[in-house]
């Protein structure tokens, strides 16, 4: 519900089956404070986000919103670079000086 936790277990690829052995017993002894928990969610005072996990899988979502947010945020402050090279581009492929 708030924060992260990660799990690293550092060891040699022959100890892999040890490790996968004990993961729920490691899993087990985690725990979050009161009012970080899943279990203490409330749809009243929490937000839900309001596009799926499906859209945070493709990473459609938020590679649509930083280029667009990008491409406006570039046009915005150098206004003057698309005008000038759109006026290039057409002189170039019109060929009029």
């Amino acid at each position: 519900r708030k924060g992260v936790l990660v799990l690293n277990f550092i060891a040699n690829m022959d100890q892999l089956p040890e490790i996968q052995e004990n993961v729920p017993a490691v899993l087990a002894m985690t725990e979050f404070n009161g009012g970080s928990r899943y279990a203490d969610f409330d749809p009243d005072i929490d937000q839900v986000a309001a596009y799926g996990i499906g859209a945070l899988i493709a990473g459609k979502l938020a590679a649509k919103a930083g280029l667009f947010a990008t491409i406006l945020l570039l046009l915005k402050k150098f206004w003057l670079v698309p005008v000038l090279l759109f006026g290039w581009l057409t002189k170039r492929l019109t060929g009029k000086k």
